[in-house]
């Protein structure tokens, strides 16, 4: 079915949105989620057009590299209509609706578009797409359908699938060789003098991504993972003797080189310290293993600076690290904000990075390090007063990642069975505090009851009920019985409670009071220990 469509044209007064991806214009729709992340179109919403632009134009005279995550929203017979790269020299405002995909009608341009949507009037085929389009044509024939349309992804119709796919975009400005990777698949190639056949032989353009929806919404979302139009490594004079801080990301995999003052050649944060000016690279591997790379120029001159954080170390709540790197007629930047100056007091688990930078010679210095904060586990060995029966054990638990547990000071433990009574004291030693627990351990027969010899039931409210009594050790009385002299059964009671008098004999036989003289009682029972018996004995009925 196909859908209605409106063009749109806005030049809307842009927001302007910092982070990892400084300076982008957000117009229509567009919101920043994060450092990195840009929502271009929401679900809700139809008719929608929402573009990021970077408003300083780029020379494509030069390479370029943008690796990026790509999200279409989960909706596919329902969803529409998709994301375009764009390259174009009018404004870092624009945009139009629907099947326009955000870049339509805008000349001169040339957009790398995914199309989710078959609109049938622009020969769209059936399955999600990705061409190379140009002067925001997006309609494929005629001379600005410059390649595809080809599937988005290799082995699939669908990219409306809830899922990121990895994006990349990279230009050869000598071969004039545009590339289009997606979900690590190379899906097209074009080659030709963009400057000259679409620019008019301006190499200044803006860069920057739009989406659209018509009559079908979809949540249309893009991750930048590595964009060398803002590049990662930028040349610096170190002081000599100091340490620079190389930081890059987008990557799986880093390799640095030369290896030579580097503390690390793997690592996305690497320590640098070069006796002499040194050219370092980084090829940093995506996660389609395609290469990507950065150079920096360190650069050492000026008089000796040393900043010195120290090891990487781990400190105990409420006892905060002093950090302390004054350098003569230095101006400092902590990677904390609220940090200032030469010293500061660490007390909340991080990594913090301070570099130095002296206004007389103007080099630098820095230094990193990582700050973990213990956990003091709280040592608690189990009730202070504990009763066991005969023959089972106590078993002391108190293996904890940090710290070690003793008894009284003396043998170590992790694990401790105790099997004799008496009162035990453990120690517990920690780097950050030594504290003690204690336990006054005991062991019965888990067996003991109690009933009496004899009872007087002549209703004055004191002994006028026979039945069982303990502290705890019979778990079932399975049966109460009570019999005469002769052997003949005069009470009986089953599954009865323990020390409740009312489930025991009142003293009567058919109505009347028993006479005075000598009963038998038998009770079946299953006691604490585990055992089950029959117990029985002799009482004295007396008035």
């Amino acid at each position: 079915m196909m859908k209605a469509v409106t063009a749109l044209f806005f030049l809307a007064l842009p927001v302007v949105c910092l982070g990892q991806n400084p300076d982008f214009f957000l117009n229509g729709a567009a919101r920043q989620v994060n450092d990195s992340c840009f929502q271009l179109t929401a679900q809700e919403a139809t008719f929608q057009v929402g573009s990021i632009w970077y408003p300083v134009k780029v020379d494509l005279r030069k390479n370029f590299d943008l690796v990026m995550e790509m999200n279409f929203g989960c909706l596919d017979e329902l969803g529409a209509d998709g994301i375009v790269f764009g390259l174009q020299p009018v404004s870092a405002s624009v945009g139009q609706a629907g099947e326009g995909l955000g870049i339509g009608g805008i000349r001169p341009a040339l957009g790398v578009e995914f199309d989710t949507y078959q609109n049938l009037n622009r020969l769209d085929p059936s399955f999600d797409h990705v061409a190379i389009m140009a002067n925001g044509a997006v309609t494929h024939s005629g001379a600005d359908n410059l390649a595809g349309p080809v599937r988005a992804r290799a082995d699939s119709d669908n990219i409306e699938t809830c899922s990121d796919f990895p994006l990349r975009v990279t230009w050869d400005a000598a071969t004039t060789t545009l590339e289009v990777y997606f979900d690590c698949s190379l899906r097209l190639t074009y080659t030709e003098d963009i400057v000259s056949t679409i620019f008019g032989g301006d190499p200044m353009v803006y860069y920057g991504f739009a989406a659209a929806t018509g009559g079908l919404t979809n949540r249309q979302e893009i991750c930048f993972t590595f964009n060398s139009f803002q590049k990662q490594l930028s040349n610096v004079t170190m002081c000599p003797g100091g340490k620079v801080l190389l930081d890059v990301s987008g990557g799986e995999s880093y390799e640095w080189s030369p290896s030579a003052g580097l503390s690390s050649t793997t690592a996305a944060s690497v320590e640098a310290s070069p006796d002499s000016t040194t050219i370092y690279s980084v090829k940093i591997l995506d996660g389609c293993g395609i290469p990507l790379f950065d150079t920096v120029r360190i650069e050492v001159a000026g008089d000796s600076a040393f900043v010195d954080l120290g090891p990487d170390t781990t400190i105990c709540p409420g006892e905060p690290l002093l950090l302390d790197v004054a350098v003569p007629t230095a101006v400092y930047t902590w990677s904390e904000d609220s940090l200032r100056g030469p010293t500061a007091e660490i007390s909340q688990a991080g990594v913090y990075s301070v570099t130095a930078t002296r206004t007389d010679i103007i080099c630098t210095a820095a230094d990193r390090v990582r700050v973990d904060l213990y956990e003091v586990p709280v040592f608690d060995v189990g009730p202070a007063d504990t009763s066991l029966c005969i023959g089972d054990t106590l078993r002391i638990i108190a293996g904890y990642p940090i710290g070690q547990a003793s008894l009284d000071g003396g043998l170590p433990f992790d694990t401790l069975d105790l099997r004799r009574g008496g009162f035990y004291r453990f120690q517990f030693v920690h780097p950050c505090e030594t504290t003690y627990d204690e336990v006054d351990l005991r062991f019965g027969s888990c067996r003991e009851y109690y009933l009496p010899t004899a009872f007087s039931p002549n209703g004055d409210g004191r002994n006028d009920y026979y039945y069982p009594q303990d502290n705890g050790d019979i778990v079932r009385i399975a049966r109460f019985s009570v019999y005469n002299r002769w052997g003949g059964l005069i009470f009986d009671a089953v599954d009865i409670p323990p020390n409740e008098p009312r489930a025991g004999w009142d003293g009567q036989v058919d109505g009347q009071p028993a006479p005075i003289g000598s009963y038998l009682w038998v009770m079946e029972a299953t006691f604490r220990n585990g055992s089950h018996s029959v117990e029985a004995g002799g009482l004295l009925v007396i008035r």
